[in-house]
């Protein structure tokens, strides 16, 4: 009975909290008679270096109830999701109209957060500051946007991959065309294996896999590139000229790109009072305990994630963004930046000089989320409402969208929707960059059947030419046509009908759902579609380098290997005999069930603890399956030289010749998956 009473009671909870969510997602004006309460805010001891909090309007009639509604959804996802701590602010017309902390920054000692002075890494969002440093170096002429970046290097050099050089232009907008190749360095815990930037980029280059502005692919590599422009142009350490240059100007005391490293350089080491107000990071297991870990050192990638930051001093970041006279460049330089580097998708998010750029309810929006493997972040400012709002809680728990919400969540509330042109209206978007890849957008063709539009696309973001090519397999985006005739995208599970726009550009039927560009290659075929989505673009791949085939050679493989056995052990027990041919096979069919498993029991771990994996990658597992497969493909090559030999044996009869043959076309298929994948080689050893 008691039972029954708790289960009611967490119902009715659930139904409660789904009404109330409901009608803040759904009420387009004020419904709270309520008025707006700020966090408290604590006194500043460093007053030298920050400036006082600035004090919210008594009444903001706008935002009515404000700090109520907040405060129900992040309690309500902090006790759903057993987030640790989580740090808010949000700026309305100028002013900070709610600071405020909730939950610990440290678990263990029950340190609250403060939303003043507790550092919480903001990681990507560091991105924003880098574009700023950037600018400013444009302005005093010691940049250009679009000079080659070899210009600027002397150290090294990245590679003439292409015709166009990379230019600072396609690094700020993820359009350089690196691949992402990161596994196992981004992230560093032993200080002594902290690498300078410098050495950092020139050991850890990607590969160059498409020209410069062809499309998007996020690149932490391209922004720490960035960052190290900067200190060559500017004569410091990126650390100490953003101190000088953004931090200070703003009155950001307690933000910093340093982190706490004892007996190193200085300059790079986190100042004692920032570090005793740092935010533990918690990695969350796969039963939503909260695990406390070192902090990520990030140094050596500084301008694409190393920024450490409180909810106030982000409350004057964003405040300073939304001014027309930001105190870091002028006013020419700031309206510059608020316009998108490459306008070939005009109806779909886009990238200024940083920061990533669409509309919601009609509204402009300029955002950008941050994230380690324990800390996630958030920063989205709506220009037409001076409405910026900052979230960051030190624990990344993929089944609570807390960080990604809040901002929508309150523009859903309080404002109304904007009208936009209907899809009659849009007039074709022009060519304002001489790298813009929009070949289609201001042609006239004869409207595309939606079966051109089909196939398995992939992410650019991913890895080409190493291991870590392999995570794309967790993420295929499928688009087919479904009975009513409609085009159809799915994505882990998820589906989204797509309705036509105009030629190439579709939009999702659901509430302020994205839209899709779809470009074609020399050919005129479909080749890859943007979204609002800003990770990257998405790639049309063949069947032979499809997730689908890689699962299907793994399930044709372990069931010849199983027949294998089962066929060997029928042979042993009959003839008392196998030959050297037979015994082959069985040792190939035992190492491919061995390295299948493996492999499932690998994908296990990740879901269930993916920390220490993804830290060290490639774990020692993962050189030990690697060395399997080297194996199974030495065995796999010896069964090919034994069919004549197989053949021509008159005792063995014909069904065991005829799987022979079809259990050494099953590992070929097996090791082809597996090499497309970049899972066979010798260059993960080193």
């Amino acid at each position: 009975m008691n039972i029954l009473w708790t289960d009611l009671i967490l119902m009715l909870k659930r139904l409660s909290l789904m009404l109330v969510i409901c009608i803040g997602l759904n009420q387009p004006v004020c419904a709270s008679d309520h008025p707006v309460c700020c966090g408290q805010i604590v006194p500043n001891n460093d007053k030298s270096n920050r400036q006082n909090p600035l004090k919210p309007r008594s009444k903001i009639q706008e935002l009515k109830g404000l700090q109520k509604y907040v405060d129900y959804l992040i309690n309500t996802e902090i006790a759903r999701h057993n987030l640790p701590g989580v740090a808010v602010s949000i700026v309305k017309d100028d002013k900070i109209v709610m600071l405020k902390g909730y939950g610990f920054a440290d678990l263990n000692s029950q340190i609250k957060v403060d939303p003043n002075n507790t550092l919480f890494r903001i990681a990507s969002i560091t991105k924003t500051m880098t574009a700023i440093a950037i600018m400013q170096l444009a302005e005093q002429g010691k940049l250009a946007l679009d000079t080659d970046i070899n210009d600027y290097l002397s150290a090294f050099k990245i590679p003439n991959t292409f015709n166009d050089p990379i230019t600072i232009r396609a690094l700020l907008s993820h359009r350089a065309g690196f691949e992402q190749a990161d596994a196992g360095n981004l992230f560093v815990q032993n200080p002594l294996e902290i690498l300078s930037t410098e050495q950092y980029l020139a050991t850890h280059m990607p590969q160059r896999i498409w020209p410069p502005g062809h499309l998007v692919s996020y690149s932490n590599y391209g922004f720490a590139l960035l960052g190290y422009l900067v200190e060559l142009q500017s004569g410091m350490n990126l650390a100490t000229y953003m101190d000088k240059a953004i931090f200070s100007p703003l009155g950001m005391g307690y933000t910093t790109l340093r982190e706490p490293i004892k007996n190193i350089i200085a300059s790079t080491s986190m100042q004692s009072v920032l570090e005793n107000h740092l935010a533990t990071g918690y990695f969350r297991n796969s039963k939503g305990q909260n695990i406390a870990k070192a902090f990520e050192l990030a140094g050596h990638i500084a301008g694409a994630g190393a920024a450490s930051s409180t909810a106030h001093d982000m409350a004057l970041y964003m405040r300073a963004l939304m001014s027309n006279n930001n105190r870091l460049v002028n006013r020419e330089t700031h309206e510059q930046m608020k316009q998108r580097l490459y306008n070939d998708r005009s109806l779909a998010t886009g990238i200024t000089h940083g920061m990533f750029n669409d509309t919601f309810k009609g509204y402009q929006q300029h955002h950008h989320s941050g994230e380690t493997l324990t800390f996630s972040s958030n920063m989205v400012m709506f220009p037409e409402l001076q409405l910026g709002v900052f979230i960051s809680t030190n624990a990344v728990e993929p089944q609570s969208q807390l960080v990604l919400f809040l901002a929508t969540a309150i523009v859903n509330k309080y404002y109304r929707h904007q009208l936009t042109p209907s899809p009659a209206e849009f007039k074709a978007e022009k060519q304002t960059q001489t790298h813009s890849y929009s070949q289609f957008l201001s042609e006239k063709i004869t409207q595309r059947h939606l079966e051109d539009y089909t196939g398995t696309y992939l992410t650019t973001r991913r890895s080409y030419t190493q291991l870590e090519k392999l995570s794309a397999l967790n993420g295929p985006t499928s688009i087919s046509i479904n009975k009513q005739g409609e085009l159809v995208m799915t994505n882990s599970g998820h589906q989204l009908i797509l309705k036509r726009l105009k030629e190439n550009v579709f939009q999702g039927v659901s509430k302020a759902a994205p839209v899709f560009y779809f470009y074609h290659d020399d050919s005129g075929n479909i080749d890859r579609f943007s979204a609002s989505m800003y990770a990257g673009d998405y790639e049309r791949v063949s069947f032979l380098q499809s997730p689908l085939c890689f699962y299907l050679a793994l399930a044709l493989a372990s069931l010849l290997s199983m027949s294998t056995l089962l066929l060997s052990a029928m042979r042993r027990f009959k003839s008392n005999t196998l030959s050297r041919a037979e015994l082959l096979a069985c040792c190939s069919a035992g190492m491919i069930l061995t390295a299948v498993l493996g492999f499932i029991f690998m994908n296990v771990v990740l879901a269930v603890d993916d920390y220490d994996f993804l830290v060290n990658f490639p774990t020692i597992e993962v050189k030990l399956l690697l060395s399997l497969l080297m194996v199974i493909a030495l065995t796999t090559l010896a069964k090919v030289s034994y069919l004549p030999v197989i053949s021509r044996l008159s005792c063995l009869p014909l069904f065991y010749k005829i799987h022979y043959w079809l259990f050494t076309l099953g590992c070929l298929s097996f090791i082809y998956v597996f090499w497309i994948w970049n899972a066979i080689g010798f260059n993960y050893f080193t």
